[in-house]
């Protein structure tokens, strides 16, 4: 089995409303559950309001968030599947994708 990188791509938490992000988590809760069936190894949203991009040991290039909202990076997964094609098949039941775009790639084992 392999694992593969799910990378939540945008953001909308400065219009979503705490209702709308519950009921996202339920949604989500929900496709871990029943698409992924023991499949899902990890995940987490990210802190939109702080981050580091480093060059160097002694170069901090800026202080983030870095780029467009809809190309910021708001949190991954972590899933188990056989190949691409099969997680591929499951990100695009995740009730994330339409709000956000979703990157699959394949984590190379260490």
């Amino acid at each position: 089995m392999n694992q593969f990188l799910i990378i939540v791509r945008g953001s909308d938490h400065s219009v979503a409303s705490p209702e709308q992000m519950q009921k996202r988590m339920a949604l989500f809760g929900e496709w871990v559950q029943k698409v992924l069936n023991g499949k899902y190894v990890s995940g987490a949203p990210l802190e939109e309001a702080d981050g580091r991009l480093l060059k160097s040991k002694t170069e901090v290039l800026t202080d983030g968030p870095f780029i467009e909202s809809k190309e910021m990076i708001s949190g991954y997964v972590i899933i188990q599947a056989e190949d691409i094609q099969e997680a591929v098949e499951l990100t695009k039941e995740c009730p994330l994708l339409g709000q956000f775009q979703l990157e699959v790639r394949k984590l190379k084992p260490m």
